[in-house]
């Protein structure tokens, strides 16, 4: 499976409620009309890891069977419709970042999701410093640094994926990216003072790697398309 993600700012003077009302109204009926398209999140960003405001108002998760399938939802009319309409000129943006999902992993023992909580998740992007082999720091990554997350308290959900070049002949803009989520902003937030997180925080992945960029929002609706 292969995630398209994409983000967007809104333009200085513009208001919120009426963006709001365009992206509802209008993108995202056009977005759930893509042939192909198995499912689509939601996410309205936070804030940033050290608590500031987010790079990103908000944004968005469209997953397809494979690049095939992706490709020709956007050479598409509907694809037109998504971004070069009224909603996109009312944004600033949209980055676009594709990955192939190559692991959805879900602890055994999570615990089942509060009623009425919502998803909070933090993802990261990271590239392969120039000093470096992608096997050497996959090796940190991996082996170390994967298994040390799925040992959090309350993580519900912890998503590894690899960069695509997308669209051909455009080089990725990252080289890995992980997404973890949680069934509460308080569950999120606890991880942070846990001997598990402070374990991930020196176990060298951080060194390793450039970057990484890392974004926090809510996932306020998963869609999935009716068999």
């Amino acid at each position: 499976m292969v995630k398209l993600r994409a983000s967007w700012n809104l333009p200085a003077g513009t208001f919120p409620a009426e963006v709001e009302r365009e992206y509802h109204d209008s993108h995202l009926p056009s977005v759930r009309r893509l042939d192909g398209l198995r499912r689509h999140n939601l996410l309205r960003f936070i804030r940033d890891p050290k608590g500031g405001p987010p790079l990103w108002w908000r944004g968005e998760e469209l997953y397809f069977d494979d690049v095939a399938a992706l490709d020709a939802a956007a050479a598409s009319p509907a694809w037109e419709e998504c971004w070069d309409g009224r909603f996109g000129d009312r944004i600033a943006g949209p980055r676009f970042h594709v990955f192939s999902v190559e692991e959805e992993f879900r602890p055994p023992n999570a615990p089942e999701r509060s009623e009425g909580g919502t998803i909070t998740a933090l993802s990261g992007i990271w590239q392969v410093p120039a000093q470096q082999l992608p096997a050497e720091v996959d090796s940190v990554y991996l082996d170390v640094h994967v298994p040390g997350v799925r040992q959090l308290p309350g993580l519900q959900c912890h998503t590894v994926m690899k960069a695509i070049d997308w669209p051909a002949g455009e080089h990725a803009r990252a080289w890995r990216s992980a997404e973890i989520r949680f069934d509460s902003l308080e569950a999120f937030d606890a991880t942070f003072d846990t001997p598990p997180y402070e374990g991930i925080r020196r176990d060298g992945f951080n060194a390793s790697v450039a970057g990484p960029d890392v974004d926090i929002y809510y996932v306020e609706e998963e869609w999935h398309r009716s068999p």
